[in-house]
């Protein structure tokens, strides 16, 4: 019999907030959080908006020396995990003896501190080597945050950065998922976090896939995507051992999957057949039925190849039913969060099935013919969800799927 797993805590940074509560409650309320950029110069740039994260929140309660030594990643990961270590309860569960070598660390990550790095790399050119700050390079790893969290909390159990495009942090959920089904940890602690940069910000510019404006998936007059940031944390554990602990219980990890598409660099298969397929084995590993399906949180980045392709991907999943599903993306207000992207929408999945609501897909306004789904538009919806998936296509054809259903 397969080990069950279950969500026992949340923690969310976002453009809309630095907790959990002030992120879903804006997200209900479709508030946007894409805006002119500030961290660095975009004159020039066919788009100047992002979703940065209010960085002065994130840092509330630490040291210079921390700040100095963690990066922007590292920082907002660290904020997300510690609400979700808290919310679920594992710091007193290690104080009553959980074995810190049993809690394991998965993450998904991107850019890490690359934004500083390019900070050294304008010093050295402009001012010379001697010039430039060593701490501007630390992290230069995109596993750094990986490190600072589980050093951080003192957790010595398995633990891993998974690096796929923006499949990283749905990737990292399943492996911690196997973690806690193979008996390898006792607690989880899944997601992803990352990061905005010049280099990012600038290779989405140069591909004409940024829409000046805040981003509107699935919508006819679709223009690209917008570039984010942010953290995602879930703490999972055996669902036997959270019901008998009184844990709350957000949802049940069900199921996971990850394949690659091969077909190209930077544009998705156009019929949809990677993205039936990674459903497909989600819902397989799963042991669910596809019928039983009533929502999913869609990677929905509003660019014209994406859009098509995974609304064609779930009409060969679903069928007729793929027009009664609701179907949103939270990018359009929270940007594409890259390597945490996946992350933050599973939080939002557990969150909708514990909760009952559906966040909306704001900006929107009239639907693609050929993303003919049922866009939960504009507004949130109430509706009890027992069992949905949330999506994730990296580029380089990377695709991962989750399934969470109600407990």
């Amino acid at each position: 019999m397969t080990t069950r797993v279950a969500i026992t805590g949340v923690g969310l940074v976002t453009a809309l907030g630095t907790t959990r509560e002030e992120n879903w409650q804006r997200m209900l309320a479709g508030d946007c959080g894409i805006r002119p950029t500030t961290l660095f110069d975009t004159a020039g740039y066919r788009s100047q908006v992002a979703a940065e994260v209010d960085i002065d929140a994130v840092d509330e309660g630490t040291t210079p020396l921390e700040r100095r030594r963690r990066s922007r990643s590292d920082r907002i990961g660290l904020r997300a995990a510690s609400e979700a270590l808290t919310d679920a309860g594992v710091l007193d569960m290690v104080d009553s003896g959980v074995d810190r070598s049993r809690v394991g660390v998965f993450l998904g990550a991107g850019t890490a501190d690359l934004l500083r790095n390019e900070d050294f790399y304008r010093s050295w050119i402009t001012k010379g080597l001697g010039r430039t700050r060593r701490s501007d390079l630390w992290n230069h790893f995109p596993s750094t945050p990986v490190d600072v969290i589980a050093g951080a909390f003192g957790f010595e159990g398995p633990r891993a950065c998974i690096v796929a495009a923006c499949a990283s942090s749905t990737i990292a959920i399943g492996r911690g998922a196997e973690a806690i089904r193979s008996g390898r940890a006792d607690v989880a602690l899944v997601g992803g976090t990352d990061a905005l940069s010049r280099l990012t910000y600038t290779g989405f510019n140069l591909l004409r896939l940024m829409d000046p404006a805040p981003c509107r998936p699935f919508d006819r007059n679709r223009a690209g995507m917008n570039i984010g940031e942010g953290a995602g944390i879930l703490v999972l554990e055996r669902l036997d051992r959270a019901r008998a602990r009184g844990a709350r219980i957000y949802a049940e990890l069900a199921g996971h999957a990850v394949a690659c598409e091969a077909f190209h660099p930077t544009a998705p298969e156009p019929e949809g057949k990677p993205v039936a397929a990674i459903v497909t084995m989600a819902l397989q590993d799963a042991g669910i039925n596809v019928d039983e399906v009533q929502h999913v949180n869609a990677h929905g980045t509003a660019t014209t190849q994406n859009d098509a392709a995974e609304a064609r991907g779930f009409r060969r999943v679903f069928g007729d039913r793929a027009a009664r599903i609701p179907v949103t993306s939270i990018k359009s207000m929270i940007g594409h969060c890259l390597g945490a992207s996946g992350a933050v929408e599973a939080a939002a999945l557990a969150l909708t099935i514990a909760r009952g609501a559906i966040p909306p897909t704001i900006h929107h306004s009239e639907v693609d013919d050929e993303c003919r789904l049922d866009i939960v538009a504009n507004e949130a919806r109430d509706e009890r969800v027992r069992c949905g998936v949330s999506t994730s296509l990296g580029f380089g054809g990377n695709d991962a799927a989750v399934v969470m259903r109600q407990v």
